[in-house]
């Protein structure tokens, strides 16, 4: 029969039961080879009818640090970022550590406090998503640098950090959706994306900029809209006063679709039929389309499971010959998924705005 409170059940009352002493009872229960099979058996069967917990509080005391890697992102309603910690606990599982899991809501403070909850609580490493105002999290990341535990800097890198990341090769995927657009006509390009002093600097938008260079080309506009709402006011307004319409709308991030499709359609705007629409991520947040958006396809799972990977090396002190001593940087390639939405054509007779 089961204990009523299963973690009032000791070592030392299991040990009384199966008549061995604490320190064998410790080995076994700790998975350390000390003894026979069957003394073993008679200590898993007992603890396991008691309904016996394991005190991984005190064990982690001992080795001041606990089986937990920290995660860190920035968003928990996005569904980009799930997919990336539900990667790192697959590949954590079989080292038999486990996600202490916080959300920093893109905002550099809470990341500082949340990062030195982890610390507080000895995590053996930590996987952090910094904000977008990735600047800001500098502070934060040299303070776990300075404190000994591994960290790894995952999707965004923070300028002068010298530690593992693992981010996207943005410039070239961003090259290859202004490249078909521009071959299919397109030469007055507006691009979507959030908070200016956010996304400014980020590579995505550094690529759309230098591709249009390359072509001879500067951006129609750049819209920053940093709240919810302000594309469809930002973009009504330029659409209705600019003297040329725009013929391509390529947006940052594919949750910033929704609220572009709904602007051009309240302007009498067609997609793809008076212009070409593109996204970023791969994971398309739209009820409203009815059509297939082009997007730039990021594998959220292999990022999350390299990322695991390259962590439990430098927590477990055995990195391999083909991990650098000082830092990796890894970048992963991403996929144009090229759709209907890009597949305009100016030839085609175009409808006056509303």
């Amino acid at each position: 029969m089961k204990s009523a409170n299963a973690y009032k059940v000791t070592m030392k009352e299991i040990a009384d039961m199966a008549g061995m002493s604490v320190m064998t009872v410790s080995r076994v229960l700790a998975g350390k080879e000390c003894c026979s099979n069957k003394t073993k058996e008679k200590i898993t069967k007992i603890a396991k009818k008691c309904g016996y917990v394991p005190n991984m509080l005190g064990r982690s005391l001992v080795m001041n640090r606990f089986n937990t890697i920290g995660v860190v992102i920035p968003n928990i309603v996005h569904a980009f970022f799930p997919i990336i910690v539900n990667a790192i606990e697959d590949a954590l599982s079989p080292y038999g550590f486990n996600t202490f899991l916080c959300c920093s809501h893109d905002n550099p403070e809470i990341e500082a406090k949340k990062v030195r909850t982890l610390l507080e609580y000895r995590v053996a490493g930590i996987i952090m998503m910094p904000s977008l105002r990735s600047e800001l999290s500098k502070k934060t990341a040299e303070l776990v640098l300075n404190s000994g535990v591994p960290l790894m800097l995952v999707d965004r890198t923070i300028k002068g950090i010298k530690t593992d990341t693992i981010s996207w090769e943005s410039e070239n995927a961003i090259e290859e959706i202004v490249d078909d657009l521009y071959k299919k006509g397109c030469r007055k390009f507006v691009y979507i994306c959030g908070d200016k002093s956010e996304w400014k600097s980020r590579g995505r938008t550094r690529g759309f900029i230098e591709s249009l260079k390359r072509r001879k080309l500067s951006p129609q506009a750049m819209l920053f809209c940093p709240q919810k709402g302000d594309i469809e006011t930002s973009l009504k307004n330029f659409c209705r006063n600019a003297k040329n319409r725009p013929d391509a709308f390529c947006c940052a991030a594919d949750t910033f679709i929704d609220e572009t499709l709904s602007a051009l359609n309240d302007l009498n705007i067609s997609v793809p039929q008076d212009a070409a629409l593109t996204g970023f991520g791969g994971i398309i947040n739209s009820v409203n389309s009815r059509i297939k958006i082009t997007t730039v396809k990021q594998d959220a799972d292999l990022m999350g499971s390299e990322a695991a990977r390259i962590i439990m090396k430098r927590v477990l002190g055995n990195a391999p010959a083909e991990l650098p001593k000082q830092f990796v940087k890894m970048t992963i390639p991403l996929k144009v998924e090229h759709n209907e939405s890009s597949d305009y054509r100016p030839n085609v007779r175009r409808k006056h705005l509303a």
